[in-house]
């Protein structure tokens, strides 16, 4: 049974229990320890999970756990970072670090010492999609779609994965224009973390498009894929894929181990990452792309990639 430490925040209780216990495909995992920056919240989280608990995150990440999971958002600070890279074990982050782009890709690592879980790429849904993708043809459009509840991720967490399956089938846009809707308006300051909705429209060249809508404001989680291209359609979710050619014809599409919550698929990783099997890391080209997004929702302009890679000196 594989061991995990988490670091999480008390509002994540159903999110943590699920990804525990609901293992279908795989078993449960042991909690060793469990940590929150309140106290309060961490003896609820240990009382949950029948796990010691502490406030320090260095515990964390020193504990005898085979996989370290850190749920809670803006965990990965500068400091944290370091203690990430000095673990013994796999880390897994559910949040992208807290930080300018400039800033993180002058670390080693870009600025990301953890596996960022559950990216949709990494999963078995797409993994099956892929297969089904090399008889497709090109693809010509690409829309996906992501909400979920404050409690299970964060926004800036949904777009990075978005970006990343985006640039993964078609790379780096030529073009990005991008709004953020919401009662709290977008702060320059890329530590900032605003809750909200987003939305945002990509070109490729003159043949090619893209859009994401995310948001952190939809209760339940619920990710969904469109890609159109040469083959017809193929629509992709966290249960599974189906493909329909141009005819209208329903095509065989590989099966899949699909999961049906973010608790679900949060475990599926980290058993996978346990086992040495880590997802793929984020792409240079999926965080310029969200850069450029959130630059276009400062300057309500459409914003050029190849200007930000200009500006962190990655041309």
């Amino acid at each position: 049974m594989p061991r995990i430490a988490i670091w999480a925040q008390q509002n994540q209780s159903c999110l943590l229990e699920r990804a525990i216990t609901e293992c279908p495909q795989g078993e449960p995992l042991e909690v060793v320890l469990v940590g929150c920056e309140d106290e309060h919240g961490a003896t609820a989280l240990g009382s949950l999970l029948s796990a010691p608990t502490c406030t320090d995150l260095r515990k964390i990440l020193r504990s005898n756990a085979d996989v370290v999971w850190l749920a809670a958002p803006q965990t990965l600070d500068a400091d944290a970072r370091g203690l990430v890279r000095a673990a013994t074990m796999p880390v897994a982050t559910s949040s992208p670090p807290p930080a300018a782009l400039a800033d993180l890709l002058s670390e080693p690592d870009g600025g990301m010492p953890a596996h960022f879980i559950p990216l949709l790429r990494g999963g078995a849904a797409f993994q099956s999609a892929a297969t089904a993708l090399e008889g497709f043809g090109l693809v010509h459009c690409v829309h996906v779609s992501a909400t979920a509840g404050d409690h299970q991720t964060s926004r800036a967490s949904l777009a990075l994965d978005a970006f990343d399956l985006v640039t993964h089938l078609l790379g780096e846009p030529d073009e990005v224009w991008a709004a953020h809707a919401g009662p709290l308006p977008v702060s320059a300051d890329p530590t900032v973390e605003r809750s909200g909705h987003l939305t945002a429209a990509m070109r490729f060249g003159t043949e090619r498009a893209a859009s994401i809508t995310v948001s952190d404001g939809g209760g339940t989680w619920v990710r969904r894929v469109v890609i159109l291209g040469e083959g017809g359609r193929i629509i992709v979710t966290d249960e599974g894929v189906s493909w329909t050619d141009p005819e209208g014809q329903s095509q065989e599409a590989p099966p899949t181990e699909g999961q049906a919550n973010a608790g679900e698929l949060a475990g599926w990783h980290l058993r996978r990452l346990a086992a040495g099997k880590p997802p793929p890391p984020i792409s240079l080209e999926a965080a310029i792309a969200l850069e450029s997004a959130r630059l276009s929702c400062l300057t309500h302009q459409v914003e050029d990639p190849a200007h930000v890679r200009n500006m962190i000196g990655r041309t």
